[in-house]
């Protein structure tokens, strides 16, 4: 009788970094070696690559009718579920019926909002607005949701502003340096006033730090001023405007915009230029993303095409390489991509997106996501061919006006994998 070939400790290594995390997480019961080495952080970080390049995912954000919280009337009330989902599914079959898991309803996890992802982490929020927020930790395939934990509440004793706690805005990454994930709380008002803090997950004391030398750009919600950020190889960023707060955007300037990046293991400051081709202003907000790897700059150019750059190397402003001009003529017609002029609704025309979300390389197509419509649009940038993804989602529980559940396109991330722990 011949024994069984054995392997080297790397070729397993090697051979597992390409398997999904669901077969991992069972391969764990096989044996206490092969627990040990799915578990082992040089394996997870491997992995963590590996899953990146290989099967890209997206947050798939959708809202739904349950019968589990009710209105002050008795009737249904609403939930969400954020779905990872594969991006080449979407691209193979851009037209079908999405069938929600339970296990990702946001009521399952105990936390109503989205904060953000990074590392195949989702950090959701919850709490009474008005009195304290607190967060967990939830990773979608490992099925792991932690504890809730850093609840944020009323200003530090001396602190010089109000503590509204809707005036905060939450956002979520990585120090690269060290492992570490943070949070950091940004605070504005309507006069102008504004201060950060940030957590570091694991040591649950939020401290003071340098406040915004800018200020992201920002939308009212509510009566609360938020901001979205970007998070790139260690660093948040964020579209912003100098010199100004409480801004008209009709009479905003093009020198007045930059790129505003916070790294999250100095726990600093920097900006950056938009590329030197931004020199008149755009119909629409210019829009910061990451592609490729790249930090991202996109905008439309008089009415016309929709320009994409990329920053090739982070922190460099000559850098930045135009990556795509799209003719809008090339683009799905149904979006009112601008409103007329004489239209009194200035907060929708200048509010709308369209934000590049993933480059398939193999077969040259683009993914877009639009703050209008319920769908993604799919663009062949080689053959100038774009079409609207059709995807709806089954429901268990429709009220009597008829009301079901619905894709919420505008709040979907890219996504990756991980065996990432929650601590």
């Amino acid at each position: 009788m011949f024994g069984l070939p054995s392997l080297s400790d790397d070729l397993i290594a090697e051979v597992f970094s390409f398997l999904p995390v669901k077969s991992l997480v069972r391969f764990k019961c096989v044996n206490k070696y092969w627990k040990t080495r799915i578990s082992d952080n040089t394996f997870v970080k491997l992995h963590l690559n590996r899953s990146a390049t290989r099967n890209p995912l997206f947050t798939l954000v959708t809202s739904h009718i349950t019968n589990d919280c009710t209105d002050f009337d008795g009737g249904y009330g609403m939930d969400c579920s954020v779905i990872p989902y594969s991006f080449n599914r979407l691209i193979q079959n851009s037209s079908f019926t999405l069938s929600v898991d339970p296990y990702y309803h946001l009521s399952y996890q105990g936390c109503s909002s989205i904060v953000g992802n990074c590392n195949g982490l989702i950090l959701l929020a919850g709490g009474d607005d008005c009195q304290v927020v607190n967060f967990c930790l939830w990773n979608p395939a490992t099925r792991v949701t932690s504890q809730n934990f850093g609840d944020f509440c009323r200003s530090p004793r001396g602190h010089p502003f109000p503590d509204d706690l809707d005036l905060y805005s939450f956002t979520f990454g990585c120090d690269i340096s060290t492992g570490t994930y943070k949070i950091v709380a940004s605070y504005y008002n309507l006069d102008g006033q504004h201060t950060s803090r940030i957590l570091s997950i694991g040591d649950n004391v939020w401290r003071q730090i340098q406040s915004f030398p800018v200020v992201p750009l920002h939308f009212y919600l509510g009566g609360k001023a938020v901001h979205d950020s970007v998070y790139l190889s260690g660093t948040l960023n964020w579209l912003a405007i100098r010199n100004e707060f409480d801004y008209d955007i009709k009479n905003l300037r093009v020198e007045q915009f930059v790129i505003v990046s916070f790294d999250l293991g100095t726990e600093t400051f920097s900006q950056y230029r938009l590329p030197s081709d931004f020199d008149e202003m755009p119909p629409m907000m210019p829009i910061v993303s990451v592609l490729g790897g790249f930090l991202c700059c996109s905008y439309f150019y008089k009415e016309t095409d929709f320009l994409i750059w990329q920053m090739k190397e982070l922190g460099v402003e000559d850098s930045w390489t135009q990556f795509l001009k799209i003719n809008l003529q090339n683009l799905p017609r149904n979006y009112d991509y601008f409103s007329d002029e004489d239209s009194s609704d200035d907060e929708i025309k200048y509010q709308f997106e369209l934000v590049p979300m993933l480059l398939y390389e193999d077969d040259d197509t683009l993914v877009l996501r639009s703050s209008q419509g319920s769908e993604a649009i799919l663009y062949n940038w080689r053959e100038n061919r774009a079409e609207r993804t059709k995807l709806t989602t089954s429901s268990t529980i429709i009220n009597d006006n008829g009301t079901s559940n619905s894709i919420l396109w505008y709040s979907a991330k890219v996504y990756v994998e991980s065996l990432v722990s929650i601590f």
